[in-house]
């Protein structure tokens, strides 16, 4: 089986009660059933994570794939993470320009926000005619899923704290994508004020009193892999003013969702949880939980393959 991956899936019912209980309130999770309102098909089928292949080998079996129907699902996943990662790149031009008018800049979200819903519902059906009867198990069985999975990322995303470090939380529980940068060597952070710090540019009061210690760097951890001290040299991805790792009473007041529990995106809070309608700061609807974009090289160094996706911890000590 090509979802099996020589794993049993006893071992997600010992993983999800190892998982550390939530120490932080979170708004209640009003996404019953996202099939239909987000592109979970490359979510479930391509995320680098040992939980996520136990529960692919759980979709399989409950459903009696066969390695031909496995192969057609994750042509479908791999399809469609490629048009959403198009759609994406597609508005990004227009709205992190500055010089098109608002008008343009709504027409470009309105754009791809009707192409998602396109491409969902194209999607579907390509589901639908592949799995003939068993489509209304497969739909209840991602229902089941995704509470699972709402669940189990909630409780991954327990803050962690050290005395004498600025930001409000030393390490995060993030999910993490790819992106070509200005270097080989870089990542990017939904939060425009440390790009414009590391690239000496000018940035408004009051705002240029709490970037005044650059370069900003990240540490990167992912199973036994490690990069250090990574220059954030870009912002992004979907937001520009979500400095997550902060809380909204700190010494850098978060200033995107200052309602959100610390260490959620507002991204991730908005694919999870339907924060914003799930969309991002411009009306977008978020199409993947990221919260941290990494070069090629800094991901393979992360022991992942060229545009790869995974969860991975990010520290955050020297952020302000």
């Amino acid at each position: 089986m090509l979802f099996r991956r020589g794993i049993v899936v006893v071992a997600l019912a010992c993983f999800m009660a190892a998982v550390p209980a939530q120490v932080q309130a979170g708004q209640p999770n009003e996404v019953k059933d996202p099939w239909l309102e987000r592109p979970v098909l490359p979510y479930l089928l391509l995320t680098v994570d040992q939980r996520m292949e136990l529960e692919t080998w759980a979709l399989s079996s409950s459903l009696g794939l066969t390695e031909q129907e496995e192969a057609a699902l994750l042509e479908l996943a791999y399809a469609q993470q490629e048009e959403m990662r198009a759609l994406f790149m597609e508005s990004e031009a227009v709205l992190r320009d500055a010089h098109p008018s608002e008008a343009v800049r709504q027409e470009a979200v309105g754009r791809h926000n009707a192409a998602v819903t396109e491409a969902i519902d194209a999607t579907d059906a390509e589901v639908r005619g592949l799995l003939g009867e068993r489509y209304p198990a497969f739909r209840d069985w991602v229902r089941a899923w995704w509470s699972r999975e709402v669940d189990t990322v909630t409780k991954l995303k327990q803050p962690q704290q050290e005395n004498g470090v600025k930001a409000d939380t030393t390490y995060c529980w993030m999910f993490a994508t790819q992106y070509n940068g200005y270097t080989n060597y870089e990542i990017a952070l939904p939060d425009q004020y440390i790009k414009f710090a590391n690239l000496g540019w000018g940035i408004p009061y009051p705002y240029n009193t709490r970037y005044t210690n650059p370069k900003y760097t990240a540490t990167i951890n992912r199973d036994s892999y490690w990069v250090y001290n990574v220059e954030i040299k870009e912002v992004g991805p979907w937001n520009i003013n979500d400095n997550y790792w902060d809380s909204a009473t700190g010494s850098n007041p978060r200033r995107l969702g200052s309602d959100i529990p610390i260490c959620w995106s507002e991204a991730e809070y908005a694919y999870y949880n339907g924060y914003n309608g799930g969309k991002d700061e411009y009306g977008r609807t978020v199409t993947v939980p990221t919260s941290v974009d990494l070069t090629p090289a800094v991901a393979a160094d992360l022991g992942l393959a060229y545009l790869q996706n995974s969860n991975l911890y990010v520290y955050y000590s020297d952020l302000p």
